[in-house]
């Protein structure tokens, strides 16, 4: 059968295919070129997000804990560099467009490149990974279904596309219960998304993605998006721990990481 091909404007049905992972290569870049700059698709596709899958509970404090202000202020910025003829923004709308650069599909998301970066591409990836935590309240993993069932099925989706070998007894961690594990893409890159729900601090995450550079460093801080970041390099892969606990103490658990799974 000959594949269905999609090319703008957009309908429902080219959404849909898009979030199923579904739609062909070429037409899936030239729609998240179309999604990092055109809000309504954004919006479209956050709502379509939504119906599509039971991601409700995961998403609705979104709506209510994200940084508007600096949403706004990086949606302003954006407008007076590109100035063209607009409607008024609903607060749906800004959350939706700033969110753009991530869509979940079918147990699968998808980190979509900002429009400007200078960042090399690690760093690029530690940006996004650090943007998409600061989004996260308690609420969001609360209700997250952490059966041993789906954190086999992340663990083994881990192995299939980085390559690491990972069980539940290596990612046990005092004070913190261990809520998911999943893959999301960054372009073509493979991420592996471990989160947990600290008792005391809330959300945290160890991201991990393979690098072309090989070469191993040890553990290193970072602030970002008000967020702690301790992340390493080893054996071709980036890790990188994300939460809001003191620095202190995330150095400490990427240490105590870094012994049990490299």
């Amino acid at each position: 059968m000959k594949p269905i091909r999609f090319a703008p404007p957009y309908n429902d049905d080219a959404i849909v295919t898009w979030l199923d992972g579904e739609m062909e290569s070429e037409d899936a870049r030239q729609f998240e070129q179309c999604l990092r700059g055109d809000t309504q698709l954004s919006a479209r596709t956050a709502e379509l997000m939504k119906s599509h899958q039971d991601y409700k509970s995961a998403f609705a404090s979104w709506l209510n804990d994200a940084p508007l202000a600096r949403m706004q202020a990086r949606l302003e910025q954006h407008l007076a560099e590109h100035p063209e003829p607009r409607a008024s923004v609903s607060r749906r709308a800004l959350i939706a467009a700033s969110l753009s650069f991530l869509v979940l599909g079918s147990g699968l998301g998808y980190l979509v490149r900002p429009a400007s970066e200078k960042q090399d591409e690690n760093e690029q990836i530690r940006d996004l990974e650090a943007q998409y935590m600061s989004l996260y309240s308690a609420e969001t993993l609360v209700d997250v279904d952490s059966g041993a069932a789906l954190l086999q099925k992340g663990l083994t989706r881990t192995m299939q596309d980085l390559g690491l070998q990972l069980n539940e007894q290596q990612l046990m961690l005092p004070g913190a219960e261990l809520k998911m594990v999943r893959i999301l893409r960054y372009e073509r890159t493979s991420i592996a998304q471990i989160a947990w729900l600290h008792n005391d601090y809330g959300p945290m995450a160890l991201c991990i993605s393979a690098t072309e550079q090989g070469k191993t460093t040890p553990v290193q801080a970072e602030k970002r998006y008000n967020m702690n970041i301790a992340w390493w390099n080893r054996r071709g892969h980036q890790f990188v721990l994300i939460g809001r606990n003191p620095a202190s103490q995330l150095q400490e658990t990427a240490q105590a990481l870094l012994r049990m799974i490299g």
